[in-house]
């Protein structure tokens, strides 16, 4: 995962130490990553209207004239779920940016320790969920975004993974469904379990995925599976 990170602050000496503080801590911890660097909300704001998205914004708290809780404030008001952590060389403002639901503050000047903090509680929330199946080669851990599809012959059942390649297990899908997130995966045919990530089109009756594989769609589960990809979709676009 490439985690898209905007740092606002008007200060553009303290920028450039903390770009410098940050890319090595990012570095260190092998984070996929992208910067951003913005010397006022507004010009933040701008970037995200042209359908710029971030996982991690840093945000000064307070600019000239303007307090950075507040366009915090109207990001919530927005329902935009990004993780926010403060940045401020003072400490009044904490009650008034509790509304912002902040995940972390940090005092100026910068200690990398509280950085290395603040970073650990933001990858620890964000970091991809993992599932692990005893398979024919031995024990497999694997991200769920990693997982395409699942499906069953005979008492085997089959994991068809993002790289191409596919793992086998002993068991039956009644008794896997109930360890995978619900939310992300999905059941069409008694045969088969999705993954709502990497599903491309839905149609009567079959799913087409990212890898161009077809899935078949059981007719008394069409409307369910639909709704299911629909309702998934839409919290995807406003959580991200």
């Amino acid at each position: 995962m490439i985690y898209e990170i905007a740092v606002c602050d008007d200060d553009k000496v303290f920028l450039a130490s903390f770009r410098q503080m940050l890319e090595e801590a990012l570095s260190a911890r092998s984070a996929a990553y992208n910067l951003a660097f913005f010397n006022d909300p507004s010009a933040l704001t701008e970037e995200m209207d042209q359908g710029r998205k971030f996982d991690l914004m840093f945000l000064d708290i307070y600019y000239d004239k303007e307090k950075g809780i507040r366009f915090a404030k109207s990001l919530r008001e927005k329902n935009d779920q990004t993780d926010i952590i403060f940045m401020t060389a003072l400490t009044d403002y904490a009650v008034e940016s509790y509304d912002a639901a902040p995940l972390h503050y940090l005092l100026k000047p910068i200690d990398p320790k509280k950085l290395n903090d603040a970073l650990s509680r933001f990858l620890e929330k964000n970091s991809p969920q993992k599932l692990h199946f005893m398979t024919t080669r031995g024990h497999l851990c694997t991200p769920v975004s990693d997982i395409i599809f699942i499906e069953i012959y005979g008492h085997e059942i089959v994991i068809h993974l993002a790289n191409g390649s596919k793992e086998t297990c002993v068991g039956t899908l009644k008794g896997l469904e109930p360890l995978l997130p619900e939310l992300t995966f999905v059941r069409p045919h008694r045969s088969y379990l999705v993954n709502l990530e990497h599903i491309s089109e839905i149609t009567r009756y079959q799913i087409r995925l990212s890898t161009n594989d077809l899935v078949p769609v059981s007719k008394n589960l069409y409307n369910n599976i639909l709704s299911s990809f629909i309702n998934y979709a839409n919290q995807s676009s406003i959580s991200f």
